[in-house]
């Protein structure tokens, strides 16, 4: 792929350097669709948990109550 992007001419060059963005940008949508997913499916399943059987509830629950 090298060798044919140093003797392609300027036209075919271009596109080379465009398929490769192309491809880097479908790449780059993939990551940040997966990403996105995963937060989603997260987030779904902490709101089909009570809020007491988190792990590490307890911490969470004292950072709102008073301690007097």
């Amino acid at each position: 792929m090298h060798d044919a992007a140093k003797n392609a001419s300027p036209e075919d060059a271009m596109m080379i350097a465009r398929r490769r963005a192309l491809r880097r940008a479908e790449r780059f949508d993939m990551v940040v669709a997966a990403t996105l997913l995963v937060l989603l499916i997260f987030g779904w399943a902490i709101r089909l948990m009570p809020f007491e059987q988190w792990p590490r509830g307890d911490f969470q629950i004292a950072l709102y109550t008073r301690h007097t």
